[in-house]
C-alpha cells in the first residue's frame, strides 16, 4: 500500500511542478513565407528590390533558425532540469524520507534533539545574506549552534534585529555540548545585524566595514572572518533586477570581504600543524539551484548595449514569468564560483568555494511564486509536506558543506564543487564548468559592474588578467 501511494504521490507532484514551473517556449508567430508574402517589395516587379530583399530573408531565416534552435535547446535542458533536478529531488524528498521515517530514522528529528545543545564560542564570523526569511534564518540558526559568530545580513532592519534577539535568547537557555565545556562555559557567540541590500553595490562595503569593525584587530579577542554564505536571492522579479541580486550581489560581497578571508585562512594555516595549502580554510558558499540546469547560457547575444551601458542595465525590465533569467543567474553564479575557485587556487589563496543547492524546501519565495490556489491545494493535501524540505532541512543541507574541506585533485585542479543534499558530487553542468564562459561572464558582465566599488588587489587579479579573453 505504501509503495502504490507513494509512486501515485509521486506521478501527481511531477505533474504539480511540471506544470507550475516548466514554462512553454514562444511561438514562432510568422515564418520566413508569410512575411514574403505579406512585404510587398518581395511581390514587386524591381529586380533591385528582389535582390535586396534576399538578404532580408536570408538575414531573417537565419534568426529564426537561431531560435528554434535556442527552443529546442531549452526543451532539452527541460528535460534535464526534469530528470536531474526535479525528480531525482523528488525522489530524495519523498522515498528516501520515508525509506527513514518507517525505519525509525528521522533526520530532522536528530537534529532537533541536537539543538538541546550547543558548541561553544569558537570566535571566527559568519556572514549570512537574506537571513530574515525561509532557509536564511534557519541558516543562521545553525551557524550560532556550531558555535560562529553570526553576521544576520539582510535588507529588513526589523525582522533582522528580531532574528538576533531570538537567536540570543535560545542560546543563552541551550547548555554547551558536554565535549565542548571549558572553564568559561556561559560565554556565547555574538549575534548581530548589519542592514545589507544585495541590489546596492555600495551595500557591500558597508557589510565589509562592519565586519572590520567586528574583528578587532589589535585586541586580545583573536577573530576572524571564516564563512561566507550567499544566500539572498529572488525569482519572478524583473529581469534586471533578478540577475542584479542573484549574481552581482554575491560576487560584489564576495570580492569585499576576500581580503580578511584571505588573512583568516592564512593565520590559521600557520598556528596549524599541517603545512599544505589544504589546511583548514575560510569558505563561501553561494547557495545554488537545481534551475541553473535549465540554462544553456548566460549572456543574451540579442541584447544590445547603449554606449558606455553595462549588460546588467541593458536586461529588460518586465518580469522574469517564466524563470528563465533565475535559471540564468543561478548558472552564472556557478560560473563566477568556477572561476574564483580557479583564480585563488592558482595564486594559492586559501579559500574554499562552494556551490550548495539544498533542494526542494518549502520557502515564502516558491510559495510566492506558484501563488495561493497552488500552495492552499498543496497544504491542503498534504504534498506539501511530503514533496518538500522544511526550511530546517534546507540549511541543514547548505550548512552542512562546512564539515568537508576538499583537496585538489593529483593533477592539481580544484574539484569542481557542488553540494546536494547536504553531500558534494551533485551534478553541475558542463555549462556551469566552462572556464571560458566564465572569463567572458567576467569581462562582459562582473567587471563593469564593479568597477570603481571593489578595487581588487594584483594578486587576485592576476589569473583574470592572463586569460586570453580579457585582452579582446
Amino acid at each position: 500500500m505504501f509503495r502504490l501511494t507513494t509512486l501515485l504521490t509521486l506521478l501527481l507532484a511531477i505533474g504539480l511542478v511540471t506544470a507550475f514551473a516548466i514554462p512553454a517556449p514562444d511561438k514562432l508567430s510568422w515564418s520566413t513565407e508569410e512575411s514574403a508574402q505579406t512585404d510587398p517589395s518581395v511581390n514587386g516587379n524591381s529586380s533591385e528590390r528582389r535582390t535586396e530583399n534576399t538578404g532580408f530573408i536570408t538575414s531573417v531565416n537565419e534568426s529564426l533558425q537561431s531560435k528554434v534552435f535556442a527552443q529546442r535547446k531549452m526543451k532539452s535542458n527541460n528535460l534535464r532540469w526534469i530528470i536531474r533536478g526535479i525528480v531525482s529531488e523528488l525522489y530524495h524528498n519523498i522515498f528516501l524520507r520515508q525509506f527513514y521515517s518507517i525505519r525509525g530514522i528521522n533526520k530532522q528529528n536528530s537534529n532537533e534533539k541536537e539543538r538541546t545543545s550547543r558548541q561553544h564560542p569558537k570566535n571566527e564570523i559568519a556572514i549570512v545574506t537574506g537571513a530574515t526569511g525561509g532557509i536564511g534564518s534557519c541558516i543562521a540558526h545553525e551557524l550560532a549552534d556550531k558555535g560562529y559568530d553570526v553576521v544576520v545580513a539582510a535588507r529588513d532592519a526589523i525582522r533582522g534585529r528580531k532574528l538576533v534577539e531570538e537567536i540570543r535568547e535560545r542560546l543563552a537557555k541551550t547548555p554547551v555540548c558536554r565535549s565542548n565545556v571549558s572553564d568559561d562555559s556561559t560565554s556565547l557567540p555574538i549575534i548581530s545585524f548589519v542592514e545589507y541590500h544585495a541590489d546596492d553595490p555600495r551595500s557591500a562595503l558597508d557589510v565589509a566595514l562592519f565586519v572590520e569593525k567586528l574583528i578587532q584587530p589589535g585586541t586580545n579577542v583573536d577573530r576572524r572572518l571564516t564563512v561566507l554564505i550567499n544566500n539572498a536571492g529572488i525569482m519572478g522579479r524583473s529581469k534586471q533586477l533578478t540577475m542584479t541580486v542573484n549574481l552581482i550581489g554575491p560576487a560584489l560581497l564576495t570580492l569585499a570581504l576576500l581580503p580578511m578571508m584571505n588573512g583568516a585562512s592564512r593565520a590559521s594555516n600557520e598556528n596549524s600543524n599541517d603545512d599544505s595549502y589544504c589546511g583548514q580554510r575560510a569558505t563561501v558558499i553561494n547557495v545554488g539551484s537545481s534551475a541553473h540546469l535549465r540554462a544553456t547560457h548566460v549572456i543574451d547575444e540579442e541584447i544590445s548595449l547603449g554606449e558606455n551601458e553595462s549588460y546588467i542595465r541593458a536586461l529588460p525590465s518586465v518580469d522574469d514569468k517564466d524563470l528563465s533569467t533565475y535559471a540564468q543567474s543561478k548558472l552564472a553564479l556557478m560560473q563566477f564560483s568556477t572561476l574564483l575557485r580557479q583564480s585563488l587556487f592558482k595564486n594559492s589563496i586559501p579559500i574554499q568555494i562552494y556551490d550548495a543547492h539544498p533542494g526542494l524546501v518549502w520557502t515564502p519565495l516558491l510559495r510566492n511564486h506558484i501563488g495561493c490556489k497552488a500552495t492552499n491545494f498543496l497544504h491542503r493535501t498534504g504534498l506539501a509536506k511530503l514533496i518538500y524540505k522544511t526550511p530546517e532541512e534546507g540549511a541543514q543541507a547548505i550548512v552542512g558543506a562546512l564539515d568537508f574541506s576538499l583537496r585538489p585533485s593529483p593533477g592539481g585542479q580544484q574539484p569542481q564543487t557542488y553540494f546536494v543534499n547536504g553531500q558534494p558530487g551533485g551534478y553541475a553542468t558542463p555549462e556551469s564548468q566552462d572556464h571560458l564562459a566564465a572569463m567572458e561572464l567576467w569581462r562582459r558582465v562582473i567587471a563593469s559592474e564593479i568597477s570603481g566599488v571593489v578595487n581588487l588587489p594584483d594578486e587576485y587579479a592576476l589569473y583574470l588578467e592572463s586569460s586570453p579573453l580579457s585582452k579582446k
